[in-house]
């Protein structure tokens, strides 16, 4: 695990607050998810955006009733097998899916690890990116050096100060925007509308 100095105020993070860190951080990565169905020509991307708008809209409309016990079991069918394919693209789409699982947990057990381990993973998927990069494996000094780590790090912690208000919808959506408005996924790649 990486030592970072969020994880203490991950780790202490109100139900609420896990379940809108880890939607965030799906939200952040949900390119890749969409990149790699474009590379296999496959439509589980409005899957995925579906499951990402429900998990919204229950943080954001109040008496939203639904079901994530049977969402989990329609994206358990989507998850990507890396032995299936051979190009780098299937990790961060299947790394996404772990931030996805981070938020399903979040809504579904009462585990406080679930932001941790979202974050945790968000780091990862840079991490193996610079390694697939420069062929080298990278220690943590030398990741904690990286832009494209320092930038999520920024990133992870703006979404903790938002976080750090009074519940409300206006605010959730806030923080949903502010993802958009960071303009690019943990490994730099622009958003697109």
């Amino acid at each position: 695990m990486l030592l970072l100095p969020i994880n203490d105020q991950l780790k202490h993070l109100q139900s609420w607050q896990q379940s809108v860190f880890c939607m965030a951080l799906a939200q952040h990565t949900i390119l890749h998810f969409h990149l790699f169905c474009e590379a296999i020509e496959s439509e589980d991307g409005q899957t995925i955006d579906n499951i990402n708008q429900l998990f919204w809209e229950k943080m954001t409309v109040k008496g939203a009733k639904i079901n994530f016990t049977i969402q989990q079991e329609h994206f358990e069918e989507i998850i990507p097998n890396s032995r299936d394919f051979d190009f780098y693209g299937v990790y961060p789409a299947i790394d996404h899916c772990v931030i996805m699982s981070c938020a399903f947990n979040s809504f579904l057990s009462k585990s406080t690890d679930e932001a941790l381990n979202a974050s945790q993973t968000a780091f990862a998927t840079i991490a193996s990116f610079i390694e697939l990069q420069s062929g080298n494996e990278i220690d943590e000094s030398a990741l904690q050096d990286e832009p494209l780590f320092q930038e999520q790090l920024k990133f992870q912690q703006s979404l903790l100060e938002k976080l750090d208000n009074q519940r409300s919808p206006e605010l959730i959506k806030a923080i949903r925007q502010l993802v958009v408005d960071f303009g690019v996924t943990n490994l730099g790649i622009a958003l697109t509308d």
